[in-house]
């Protein structure tokens, strides 16, 4: 709206105080939209039964649109309404119908004109002396419930990994409990095989759409560089992509693509510089990249990759027995040959043996290198 330059004298300088009121509602019509702006707020009006609806200026921002940009109306809000958030609104509409004018509060996802998606709060009053009237306010969380998810992300992790006895039982749990966290449909973990990157485990939503790529996905390997998995491994940095397909394999990019998977979010699990494995979350909704995502990301990939430098013995295939493990772990504790041999019921030579082999599958040449290097490869603790 443009607002004319105040004057509170007409053209022979006489005040008028009609002019005053003018020049008032115009400034308070200014700082209202103001303040919507800065608030992320947006205000409406809906008249019943003719369904006459009016938005304040920001309400259009909020839909990605510039202001009086189109007509409002309530079938432009359910077009571009998320389909599991349809219900809802269907079911808030039917009671607004019924004259049920009781204070609702609605939150929905919706797709704004940029292809952003977005999540709006709805709050709804209604005003009943003479025309029947909705009035209610818009705002947009969308910032909130992306803050909800990397916390809900950085406790589900946490949690996963304190529970954590087993790869195979471990790893689950961590897809499971971060995809879920995130709200993310499929989820899968790599780890690096000679020059290759290969999958060892996949979560995903029931859903017969993702079974295709389930089936794919457990027999995968890509180059170690290759693909937004790869990208991932050898930045040693998060990749949040809106082409989930854009992964390097043929025949997976193109069961993402037919089960509908558009956003992607690739975490590597990171100790020092080294990349140990990488987490590939995808989603059916575009992920949007911020700044805050990727430092959210990159400090949950430490997290795991500082879990994972102490187990490495578990992400590799068995270097030693299980016995030549319990030698080191217990001369990692400091106990001598004799002792070792008295508390594993072997004989002396059979322990000196244990060692020997354990020297020659580690590389080292003594005792004590050998120890050292167990527990660096996290094979004992």
């Amino acid at each position: 709206m443009v607002v004319p330059s105040p004057s509170l004298r007409d053209n022979e300088g006489v005040h008028n105080p009609h002019r005053v009121k003018a020049v008032g509602t115009a400034q308070h019509l200014a700082m209202f939209n103001a303040a919507e702006r800065i608030a992320g707020l947006g205000t409406w009006e809906w008249t019943l039964p003719d369904g006459g609806l009016l938005w304040s200026d920001n309400l259009f921002r909020l839909f990605g649109l510039e202001p009086h940009e189109i007509t409002p109306s309530v079938d432009y809000v359910l077009d571009r309404m998320h389909p599991d958030d349809r219900p809802q609104a269907d079911e808030a509409l039917r009671a607004l119908a019924l004259e049920d004018f009781g204070d609702r509060a609605l939150e929905y996802r919706i797709l704004r004109a940029e292809g952003v998606i977005a999540t709006h709060r709805l709050i709804v009053a209604a005003v009943t002396s003479g025309p029947r009237r909705v009035v209610g306010s818009v705002r947009d969380v969308t910032l909130e419930r992306r803050l909800d998810h990397q916390l809900a992300a950085r406790v589900a992790v946490t949690r996963a990994l304190d529970g954590w006895t087993s790869r195979e039982q471990g790893v689950e749990g961590l897809l499971r409990h971060w995809a879920t966290a995130m709200e993310v449909s499929f989820a899968s973990f790599w780890l690096p095989e000679g020059s290759s990157l290969v999958a060892q485990a996949i979560w995903r939503m029931p859903s017969p759409a993702l079974e295709p790529l389930a089936e794919l996905t457990r027999q995968a390997s890509t180059g170690i560089s290759s693909g937004l998995v790869g990208g991932a491994f050898v930045s040693r940095q998060p990749v949040i992509s809106a082409d989930a397909s854009a992964h390097g394999l043929s025949a997976r990019s193109a069961a993402i693509r037919r089960a509908g998977l558009r956003g992607a979010m690739i975490v590597p699990a990171v100790s020092g510089d080294e990349t140990l494995a990488v987490v590939e979350l995808l989603s059916f909704e575009p992920i949007e990249t911020t700044e805050r995502l990727l430092r959210a990301m990159a400090g949950i990939g430490l997290e795991v990759g500082y879990f994972l430098s102490h187990r490495r013995g578990e992400l590799t295939a068995a270097v030693l027995t299980a016995r030549e493990l319990e030698v080191l772990q217990l001369a990692s504790r400091g106990h001598s040959a004799a002792a070792i041999a008295k508390a594993l019921y072997l004989s002396p030579a059979t322990v000196k043996r244990h060692f020997e082999r354990a020297y020659a599958r580690l590389g080292v040449s003594d005792r004590a290198a050998a120890v050292g290097e167990a527990m660096r490869r996290g094979l004992i603790i």
